[in-house]
């Protein structure tokens, strides 16, 4: 009987291997070149990024940066970087980008000056705060709110009680992390001579100074509280109330609110001490928040508003929130009616 019934060929010869579908590990050593490959595309990268962006880096240490070991220790490397790019062209694609941005090539603030041409009316010396003109519907007041991110909180607010009396027009310029200290890094002074030349105000309700417990940059650096930080902020602050009051408008000024950390209340109790005294040099009317926001002088993060406890301060112990921003706000309307003579409806 046949073997193979069917009469199927036979295979003949040694069937070839099956080829394996499992993962075949790599050498460790060729697995290590890979991380180090991928390591030194990364470092790579990370370093171009650095010299392309060194310049705008180093201009933050300089004008952003408190003054201090950190800020020192940041330019002593950057300072070279920078220098290299500049050379090599390398900061041209960042300094470019943040030109079409409308800021300057390392990033900072583009302030546009107040045309030559342009002269500001001639201000009457007067003996009283009274604002001279009644806002109406159809010659509504001209208001202008400016500040830091403090003022930020106080603006919104007021802006909306302003603007539901139906008799005036607001404009705000808040600009975070500002102040009147580090003018190299925002100039205030000359961004409130460019406000007054833009609107025309009227009035201008103003609130900044939580960033300027801190030492002037030098060289020699000018340690704050000292006599010549005194009398550089002191300066500052009679520049910037010059100015909002050089055209005619009246200027109202609220301190900031005391704070929850004691140690750096105190510092902050300096600032608003040289901006009363500047204010009163320019009959500028000075409101302290503390009436509405910290009665008595004590912090507060919560207050009774309306019979109910209400939440006024944010959790940094330092800004308002929008209950704490519009106790302030009712605050100052009520300055603008009792102390300059406004009526709004």
């Amino acid at each position: 009987m046949s073997a193979n019934p069917s009469n199927l060929p036979q295979a003949t010869g040694t069937p070839p291997a099956r080829r394996s579908t499992r993962y075949r590990m790599q050498p460790v050593w060729r697995r290590r070149g890979t991380w180090q490959h991928t390591g030194l595309v990364l470092l790579s990268a990370f370093a171009l990024w650095l010299i392309m962006d060194a310049t705008v880096l180093q201009h933050n240490a300089q004008v952003i940066s408190p003054v201090g070991a950190r800020r020192t220790a940041a330019l002593r490397v950057l300072d070279p970087i920078a220098a290299l790019a500049r050379f090599t062209g390398l900061d041209l694609p960042v300094s470019g980008a943040n030109e079409a941005l409308g800021r300057t090539s390392t990033g900072g603030f583009v302030i546009p000056a107040v045309p030559t041409t342009t002269t500001l009316a001639k201000r009457t010396p007067t003996t009283t705060t009274t604002l001279r003109v009644q806002p109406t519907a159809a010659r509504p007041l001209r208001v202008l709110i400016i500040g830091d991110s403090i003022g930020e909180d106080l603006a919104a607010p007021l802006l909306a009680e302003l603007q539901a009396t139906g008799v005036a027009t607001v404009w705000t310029d808040t600009r975070v992390g500002t102040g009147l200290t580090r003018l190299d890094y925002f100039n205030w002074v000359a961004e409130l001579a460019y406000d007054v030349h833009l609107y025309h105000p009227q009035l201008i309700v103003g609130l900044m100074g939580a960033n300027d417990p801190q030492d002037f940059p030098g060289p020699p650096d000018v340690l704050f509280n000292t006599a010549p930080w005194r009398t550089t902020y002191l300066s500052h602050a009679s520049q910037l109330f010059s100015e909002g009051t050089a055209g005619g408008a009246r200027l109202v000024w609220a301190s900031i609110p005391t704070i929850s950390d004691p140690g750096r209340d105190q510092r902050m109790q300096v600032v608003r001490d040289l901006q009363r005294e500047a204010a009163a040099k320019y009959r500028v009317v000075y409101v302290d928040s503390d009436d509405s926001v910290a009665p008595g002088g004590r912090f507060a993060a919560y207050l009774k508003v309306g019979g109910q406890e209400t939440l006024v301060r944010q959790a940094d112990g330092i800004h308002l929130t929008t209950a704490g921003g519009t106790l302030l706000a009712t605050q100052i309307m009520g300055t603008l009616r009792a102390d300059l003579g406004l009526h709004l409806p």
